[in-house]
């Protein structure tokens, strides 16, 4: 691999050592007019991944981050790259040839700033081709979970990349500023898709490359959860791109309801920065309008509440009493140790019993 090569595969590593021999010998075997290199940004393994990369992958340049925070360590990874910038995760392979044919689609095109492959899980059903935008403000893969046809084709354009497999013209990351570091991951492929659109740029699937991911490498070893940390950046995402839904959303958001206050006091400074358009200067208004934006989005939900249950409105109390009665009648059943099905008869001893114990009462 080229030391100035002119492809740079930046590769994010959080306890993945066993998926690092098969990723970084896909990435040996392109064949790259220009030069292809790879980098590993650790970010805090504690699997041996580092000393494995020294012991079998001396090659390859290995760097430990200061946290870890995947987007922080895709920016220091592009920031070394030359003209182009491979993003892929430490669970995903390439097949020969995949990173020349991206280069071609980008060289054919000068306002494309992304190109991803093909995206398969190993079992040959589609991960990904590129990202898509529901009515509802949610984001997805494209084709997930469908029977891979085989075909190729022409590279094409869709709203955006994922940041599992993508390679990217520096020179349109730098001019978006790269990924936002607040999100550290999910949806930060969204964000960025959506930055590189409202500068003019377009972002390509390329159905005749090819790469296969395994899926959730990293995450399922975490403490947080995929769709926590989905729900909380699809806010900021939001924010940012769609502040007049945003409110409505935001007082509607699982995440938002549920989560601890110690998380939401770290979002929110956030959120009202992406609303105020990045700058300081503007965030105590723009809280004091986002608090007002949301008691009238609340007063909304309150009617639509009203609208849906009507005098159904006390049915939380009504369970809540039909709750302490079924308590009482296991406890009476308990203490009583009698139980039988309405259609039988009780047993004399039975009956006995329970004509002593009403007397008592």
């Amino acid at each position: 691999m080229s030391a100035s090569a002119r492809v740079l595969v930046v590769v994010v590593n959080w306890n993945g050592k066993e998926y690092l021999a098969d990723c970084l010998r896909s990435i040996a075997r392109q064949e790259v007019r220009g030069g292809v290199r790879a980098i590993v940004l650790d970010n805090g393994s504690t699997d041996g991944s580092l000393e494995f990369l020294a012991s079998e992958f001396p090659e390859v340049e290995a760097v430990r981050t200061d946290r870890n925070n995947y987007t922080r360590a895709n920016n220091q990874g592009v920031a070394r790259a030359g003209e182009y910038a491979l993003l892929l995760n430490t669970d995903a392979t390439l097949d020969p040839g995949c990173v020349q044919t991206l280069v071609d689609a980008l060289d054919a095109d000068p306002r494309a700033a992304a190109a991803a492959p093909k995206i398969t899980f190993p079992d040959g059903r589609i991960c990904t081709t590129g990202i898509a935008e529901r009515d509802d403000l949610y984001w997805h893969d494209r084709d997930q979970g469908a029977a891979d046809d085989a075909r190729g084709g022409e590279p094409h354009p869709v709203l955006g990349v994922s940041g599992c497999c993508a390679l990217f013209r520096t020179a349109a990351w730098r001019e978006v500023g790269g990924q936002d570091e607040s999100f550290h991951m999910y949806y930060e492929d969204v964000d960025l898709a959506l930055a590189l659109r409202d500068k003019g740029w377009r972002s390509l699937y390329v159905p005749s490359a090819h790469c296969v991911h395994i899926g959730h490498g990293s995450i399922r070893k975490a403490k947080t959860w995929k769709d926590e940390l989905g729900e909380r950046n699809r806010l900021l995402v939001l924010a940012r791109w769609y502040p007049e839904r945003f409110a409505r959303e935001l007082v509607r958001s699982p995440w938002f309801q549920s989560a601890p206050p110690e998380q939401l006091r770290e979002l929110m400074p956030l959120l009202a920065r992406r609303l105020a358009g990045g700058h300081d200067g503007d965030l105590v208004a723009m809280l004091l309008d986002l608090m007002l934006a949301m008691r009238d989005e609340v007063r909304a939900l309150t009617g639509e509440m009203d609208a849906k249950w009507g005098e159904h409105r006390n049915l939380p109390k009504i369970l809540g009493e039909r709750e302490d009665w079924i308590a009482t009648l296991l406890q009476e059943v308990s203490r009583l140790r009698v139980w039988r099905l309405p259609s039988r008869r009780l047993k004399p001893d039975e009956k006995r019993f329970l004509d002593r114990v009403r007397g008592d009462k």
